[in-house]
């Protein structure tokens, strides 16, 4: 009897010793952001989701990725560029216009530099992450795009920071109906990345 009760508790220990580098694992490389000021969200966010039937099939440039599939990021940007310029530019027509300059790889990535080659647009990918960064966007009246993990240890997505409310920043997530915050994504930011329009 002591055996089976040794050999359960190591089991259950290797499966806690599992589970636990895995977490470490799919945290790598992300840092915990909190909102530091105060500041709302804009009254009028343009928000778009990726699934809107009047783009989900269109593909990312020549890839096989489609905007349901694989659209966050440009519908991240759409909306940024749409609240900036005040100008309306759809995920649709955003993906034809990248499509046009090449700025997708074959595999649906967008090359950040090939943005700036279209007239009007600047991009700006930030080497590291830090609060100071975002805080700094949003008070120059840019919109940070950032990388987060869904439901904070699912797949990489990418969500729009469009203010801070209560301390937690406030995104536009082009798969929700609804304004959410960076909290429901653990807090916890990959990467971030601005692009601008004139």
């Amino acid at each position: 009897m002591k055996k089976v009760i040794i050999r359960i508790l190591v089991m259950v220990a290797g499966i806690v010793v599992i589970a636990a580098m895995s977490l470490g694992f799919r945290f790598r490389g992300s840092v915990p952001i909190r909102a530091g000021q105060t500041q709302l969200p804009p009254t009028d966010v343009t928000a778009y989701r990726q699934d809107d039937p009047q783009w989900a099939d269109d593909t990312l440039g020549d890839s096989s990725f489609t905007m349901k599939s694989s659209g966050c990021l440009v519908s991240c940007i759409a909306s940024a560029v749409s609240m900036e310029s005040g100008d309306e530019m759809t995920p649709g027509e955003l993906n034809r216009l990248f499509t046009e300059y090449n700025v997708y790889d074959r595999e649906g990535n967008i090359q950040w530099s090939t943005i700036d080659n279209i007239n009007g647009y600047s991009s700006q990918v930030y080497s590291g992450v830090s609060q100071a960064e975002i805080e700094h966007c949003l008070t120059a009246g840019h919109y940070p795009i950032v990388r987060v993990r869904v439901n904070a240890v699912g797949n990489f997505h990418y969500v729009l920071i469009v203010g801070t409310k209560d301390g937690d920043y406030v995104c536009m997530d082009p798969l929700k109906d609804e304004l959410n915050r960076l909290s429901q994504y653990g807090g916890r930011v990959y990467a971030v990345r601005v692009v601008q329009a004139d």
